[in-house]
């Protein structure tokens, strides 16, 4: 099988990037992509790593972006990472990402909250701080149990330490994929908590600013929604893709390959994926 939705530490994840190919490669997967969010810092030690022999990898990217009312994600896969509006742009969003942390950590701070930028960077000063980093201090300094009491409780929209990224649009998340090169799909869908007539509508727009595929495998979908996204691939001539959104340590329940125990991506869409690009 395949998996081509995964994170490193070059983002949120936990495994440095040559751990996570060599994690897909004991998995036995035919093909993988690592997708951090708004960096691709993590793609050049897998390149370079001189282990990419009996796997498939796709360079690829997690961007996060807002549509009306609520955050998505948007998928990119084949990018040139070396494209410079690319980088220019990913500059960008990581400087808008540092001050709105600072920002965070000093309303931790004003409360009492012993919140620091060391410890979210954990000795990595390269990877791309998120919320999930501050859930992890939080539990660490005992204020939290778990992750999701994290967000529910300081982080989560709406809380009162949570501060939104600066905007980005998705259709400038779409463009910005296209004009590197590449093929944007929309990450899980099912996670924005959408009906499905909006859910349907939001696929029309982001087609409209050339969205590529649909994630239609993932950890949290259902056999339902499964049927339901390829039905809409089929519908609207998009590309189906998927991946187990693996985050190591971070999102321990969710394993490379296999999700949560029963996830299957078909290899066929890693070459439909590649014979398009």
């Amino acid at each position: 099988m395949i998996d081509l939705h995964l994170h490193s530490d070059a983002s949120d994840g936990t495994l440095k990037p040559t751990e996570v190919l060599r994690a897909a490669k004991q998995k036995g997967l035919y093909a993988f992509a690592l997708t951090d969010h708004d960096t691709v810092g993590g793609i050049p030690p897998i390149l370079y790593s001189g282990e990419l022999t009996d796997i498939h990898f796709m360079p690829g990217i997690e961007l996060s972006c807002e549509a009306e009312k609520h955050e998505i994600h948007i998928l990119g896969y084949n990018i040139d990472i070396c494209d410079q509006k690319l980088l220019e742009t990913l500059e960008g969003l990581r400087r808008g990402r540092r001050q709105r942390n600072l920002s965070m950590i000093e309303k931790f701070r004003e409360d009492g909250i012993p919140m620091t930028l060391e410890k979210l960077l954990h000795g990595n000063e390269e990877t791309v701080i998120t919320r999930a980093h501050f859930a992890r201090v939080l539990i660490e300094e005992g204020y939290c149990a778990s992750k999701d009491q994290a967000f529910k409780k300081y982080v989560g929209d709406g809380c009162k330490y949570y501060i939104p990224k600066p905007y980005f649009a998705p259709g400038d998340a779409v463009r910005l994929i296209k004009d590197a090169g590449g093929t944007a799909v929309l990450a899980h869908p099912f996670q924005y908590h959408l009906s499905n007539a909006d859910l349907e509508e939001l696929i029309r727009e982001l087609i409209s600013y050339g969205l590529g595929g649909i994630e239609v495998y993932h950890s949290s979908h259902h056999h339902g929604q499964i049927v339901k996204l390829r039905q809409w691939c089929r519908k609207y001539g998009m590309l189906a893709t998927g991946g187990s959104d693996f985050h190591g340590s971070n999102k321990p329940d969710i394993e490379i390959g296999t999700g949560r125990g029963n996830l299957k991506v078909p290899d066929h869409l890693y070459d439909e994926l590649k014979n398009l690009l």
